[in-house]
Parts: structure tokens; sequence; C-alpha cells
């Protein structure tokens, strides 16, 4: 059982944690284009609702390569901790920052109009990464779980995070007991 004066450290701690990070981008979100980037913005969202701050970027692996290898190289400089990035079709985006980059990089395919795959074609290219250069991916279109997966990562470094993922796991089982409730009245 924890002490009253160890719990109160404890929450210290956590704000404490959470100060520390209020001043640093730890998360970058890329896409190639606008019009991708609108797709994943809800990646955003949860990133803001988990109170981690975040930086946003357009950069194209194969229409600015020069810009993507820039941006990649000083990522750590600026204290980023993990990458999500998308892309459709060969999507290289995610693969080439991971091949330039130690930090997790997360993919999300993206299923695009041009594309008739519905996405299937960017989620085959981005989960067949050559060893040694790994991308954790989420599914097709699946912003919200990237910056889920984006969380968790951070959690191992940041307690404030691991407190707000378990709030979020308990507001997901609520939910699913309101749900069964409403179904026994109905």
């Amino acid at each position: 059982m924890k002490s009253s004066s160890s719990s109160i450290l404890s929450k210290r701690h956590l704000k404490s944690d959470q100060k520390n990070i209020a001043h640093q981008q730890l998360v970058s979100v890329v896409a190639p284009s606008i019009e991708l980037f609108n797709k994943i913005h809800e990646a955003c969202s949860v990133l803001e609702g988990f109170g981690i701050p975040y930086e946003t970027t357009i950069v194209a692996a194969h229409r600015s390569p020069n810009k993507a290898i820039r941006y990649a190289g000083n990522l750590e400089d600026r204290g980023i901790e993990v990458v999500i990035a998308c892309g459709t079709g060969s999507a290289h985006l995610p693969e080439m920052i991971a091949s330039l980059t130690n930090l997790p990089v997360i993919g999300i395919p993206l299923a695009h109009d041009s594309f008739r795959l519905g996405g299937t074609d960017s989620l085959l290219s981005i989960i067949q990464m050559p060893q040694g250069v790994s991308v954790a991916t989420v599914g097709i279109d699946s912003a919200y779980n990237a910056a889920l997966l984006a969380c968790q990562i951070l959690s191992l470094k940041h307690q404030f995070l691991r407190e707000k993922l378990q709030s979020h796991k308990q507001k997901m089982a609520e939910k699913v007991d309101s749900d069964e409730s409403y179904l026994r009245v109905s």
C-alpha cells in the first residue's frame, strides 16, 4: 500500500513530466500532400486529446527527396520521439523516413481514388520492409490507431500517458457496458 506522501510525490512527478514536454514536440505527423494530410488529421486530434505536442509537415519521398532526407536527418535533434507518416500506392514516405532515422515510424497506408486496390497496395508496400528497416503499420486509413500507438510508445518514457491510456481503455469498457444496458432496456 502506498503512503499518501508517495502518492503526492507521484502526482507531482506526473505533472512535472507533463510540463517538461509542454514546450517540446514529441511526434511528427507527416504526409506527402495536403490532400493526404487531410485524410490523417484525426491523428492530430488524438494526440491533442492525450496532451501530446506534435508537429505537422508535408514531405514527399518521390517529389522532394532532398527535403525528405533533411527532414528525417534532424528529427532527433528537434526532440521528436515518434513519427507518423502516410502514403498511397507504393507508400514510400514512411519507408524512406524509417531508413534514415532510428526513431519509431508508424506507417498509415491510405486508400486513394486513383488506385483500384483500395489501399491494399500501400498496406502491402509498408509492411514489406526489408530486414533491418522496420515500420510499425496500422490498418488502411487508420490514423486514429496510429496516434494511439504513438501514445503507447511514448508512455514507456512519459508516465502521465500511461494513466491517460488506462483511462481511455476504461472509457471504452464503460461504453461497451452502456451499449449492453441499452439493449436490455430496449
